[in-house]
């Protein structure tokens, strides 16, 4: 999710889930209670491209709405895995959102393979991970920011989540995506904050800066 004023403000926001078809109908709808970023990004440098929502209250799973895993920690997902990006955005770049929920399968991408000076010149930072076809033809695009990258290993797993690209599904111009595994240590501490407590965790005072 990029940091935006008014995503710091949870009233204006709500969580619909179990929908591929818009306009909504018939889908949960649960308020937002609490909008948590990471104090390490960076409008600039998209490292820690990342945030947290909490609840208001808890989901109801059923066959539209499932819990997916975090990887592990230190887990190391092999380039060429096939895995499978999803979202509302544009089919094309510059273009219109998109009323069904759309999803492809892409192949994770290496670092180095990623950095040479043909695709992202050595942009890719370890907190980031690319996935996609350098040749071209299937990319996620403005309006998925913030969407799944998940991989199946036995257990569906969330590995990134989509954070930037030059155009969409552009020649040597793969997704880029904020890995997981990177920001797993800060996510457990959010989680963890006990309930009533004051923090936000990791950062508050650089979100409140940046914010206000």
């Amino acid at each position: 999710m990029h940091f935006q004023r008014v995503f710091a403000f949870p009233t204006l926001w709500a969580v619909h889930v179990g929908l591929t078809e818009q306009p909504v109908n018939g889908a949960q709808a649960l308020a937002v209670q609490k909008i948590i970023y990471h104090g390490r990004y960076r409008p600039k440098a998209l490292d820690y491209d990342i945030a947290l929502m909490k609840l208001a209250e808890p989901l109801t799973f059923n066959g539209l709405v499932e819990p997916i895993c975090l990887p592990n920690f230190g887990e190391d997902f092999e380039d060429g895995t096939m895995c499978w990006i999803s979202g509302w955005g544009a089919t094309s770049d510059g273009g219109d959102a998109s009323d069904s929920l759309l999803s492809a399968r892409v192949p994770l991408i290496s670092t180095k393979a990623c950095s040479t000076p043909g695709v992202y010149q050595g942009y890719i930072s370890p907190g980031m991970i690319c996935a996609g076809y350098l040749e071209g033809g299937t990319d996620s695009c403005q309006g998925d920011s913030g969407g799944p990258l998940a991989c199946e290993d036995s257990v569906w797993k969330l590995v990134g989540a989509t954070s930037w690209g030059q155009g969409c599904a552009d020649r040597n111009k793969p997704g880029v995506y904020t890995r997981v595994t990177q920001s797993l240590k800060w996510i457990h501490q959010q989680m963890e904050v006990r309930k009533g407590s004051r923090g936000w965790g990791l950062g508050q005072a650089v979100i409140d800066e940046q914010l206000f």
